[in-house]
């Protein structure tokens, strides 16, 4: 009775991780060129963008595919393309995408631009300090922008620096160790943060499979 118990359980076992890695790395959207991915990480800068943002989403990328594969065009360290299924895998229960409402705009004209404009910035590093110049680059900036470039398109305003809810202690650290102090924080530059754009009145929910 006890082997059989054993065997059951060890079963179940492996189940629940063939079922765990399917769901870790599955896409359930259809998704299209162009296409605005996002995640919620739980750990160091990710912590500090939740409490500055009070938003879930600390992450964000835009998706293409070539040859049958989908990516993700992303600023991380560095600037670069990472395919969609190991991005999912990052954080597989917080994977969510958006695209435009208007997605008329997403010509191949427009896909055109958005390559070479994405190509420019590849192996770039990645901003620590969120700044709105394009020698670092930031996630969110990186989308932002990739849409100005390719289809002239504002996702959504830029908002101040100061504007985000930077009393948090999570935040003060991180400025603390980027910064040195909260004075040399450049309150007043631009800045777009995952949730600005997840908030785009421009963008709605891509449809599921």
């Amino acid at each position: 009775m006890k082997k059989l118990l054993f065997s059951a359980i060890i079963a179940l076992s492996a189940a629940l991780s063939i079922s765990y890695g399917l769901a870790s790395t599955s896409n359930p959207y259809a998704l299209q060129n162009g296409d605005i991915v996002f995640q919620s990480g739980h750990r160091g800068q990710a912590n500090a963008i939740k409490a500055a943002t009070n938003s879930q989403w600390t992450h964000v990328g835009v998706v293409f595919k070539n040859e049958d594969q989908w990516w993700v065009f992303e600023a991380v360290q560095p600037v670069k393309y990472t395919k969609l299924e190991n991005w999912i895998k990052r954080h597989p229960h917080s994977f969510h995408a958006r695209r435009l409402k208007d997605s008329s705009q997403i010509t191949p004209a427009n896909l055109v631009k958005a390559e070479i404009w994405a190509k420019q910035q590849l192996d770039k590093p990645y901003d620590l300090k969120f700044l709105w110049d394009d020698e670092h680059l930031y996630c969110s900036e990186l989308v932002w922008k990739i849409y100005k470039h390719a289809t002239g398109i504002e996702l959504c305003p830029p908002r101040h620096m100061g504007s985000y809810n930077l009393s948090d202690p999570t935040v003060a650290a991180l400025i603390e160790r980027r910064y040195g102090s909260i004075a040399n924080l450049p309150k007043d530059a631009p800045v777009v943060a995952p949730s600005d754009l997840a908030e785009s009145p421009l963008l709605t929910e891509v449809p599921k499979k």
